[in-house]
C-alpha cells in the first residue's frame, strides 16, 4: 500500500511509500489517503495531473465528470428538494448537454483524430456521397495538427461509417439514462442515473 499526498480538492500532489508526516503535509491543507499500489504506478506512469475522491483515481476528464454530477447534485438539493418533476427537467437538460459534448467531442478512426463537430460531419458526409459515386475518388484534407492527409473513398466510407455509429451512439446513451430519469420514484433515485 502506498499513500496519496492531496490538497483537499483531492488532487494528487506526489505519493509516497511511507505514511506521511504532519511536517509531510504542511502547509496544512494538504492531507493523504491510502492507495492501491496499481492506482500509485498509473499516477506516477501516466505524467498527467489526477484527483483520488473517495477511493477513485480520476483523469482530467473523470474529475470534470465528477464535478459536473456533484454541482447538478447540488442544484437539485437546493432548488428540488421535494420537487421530483422538477428535478427531472433539470436532469434531462444536463443529459441533453452531456449528450451533445459526446457527440462533437471527436473520435479516433484507426489512430486518426476524428472531429464529429456538425461542420466536419457534413463535410465528411457530403465527401462520401461522391466517393460512392466515384470510387477513384481523393481529396486532400487537413487534419487537427494542421497537416494535410490524401482522403480515398475507401477512408471516407470508414469515416462516415465511425461518425454515424458514434452519432447512433450518443442518442441511444442519452436515450437509456432518460430512460433511467423517467423510472426515478425519489429524488436519490434520480440522482444515481448516470451517463
Amino acid at each position: 500500500m502506498k499513500y496519496a499526498i492531496l490538497y483537499r480538492s483531492g488532487f494528487i500532489v506526489s505519493i509516497s511509500d511511507t505514511e506521511p508526516t504532519e511536517e509531510d503535509l504542511a502547509p496544512e491543507y494538504l492531507t493523504f489517503e491510502e492507495i492501491s499500489d496499481e492506482d500509485a504506478a498509473t499516477f506516477e506512469s501516466s505524467g498527467e495531473s489526477m484527483h483520488y475522491i473517495n477511493g477513485s483515481l480520476m483523469d482530467k476528464k473523470s474529475y470534470r465528470d465528477y464535478i459536473e454530477v456533484r454541482a447538478l447534485n447540488e442544484k437539485i438539493d437546493k432548488d428540488f428538494p421535494e420537487d421530483l418533476e422538477g428535478a427531472k427537467k433539470v436532469v434531462r437538460k444536463y443529459f441533453a448537454n452531456k449528450r451533445y459534448q459526446f457527440e462533437v467531442g471527436g473520435i479516433d478512426v484507426g489512430g486518426l483524430a476524428v472531429r464529429t463537430d456538425r461542420l466536419t460531419v457534413s463535410r465528411i458526409y457530403q465527401a462520401d456521397h461522391l466517393a460512392s459515386a466515384d470510387p477513384t475518388f481523393t481529396t486532400e484534407w487537413k487534419i487537427g495538427d494542421g497537416s494535410f492527409i490524401t482522403v480515398d473513398a475507401t477512408l471516407i466510407g470508414q469515416l462516415s461509417a465511425s461518425i454515424t455509429a458514434h452519432i447512433q451512439n450518443s442518442f441511444s446513451r442519452e436515450k437509456v439514462a432518460n430512460q433511467g430519469v423517467d423510472a426515478a420514484t425519489t429524488i436519490e433515485e434520480l440522482k444515481a442515473v448516470e451517463w
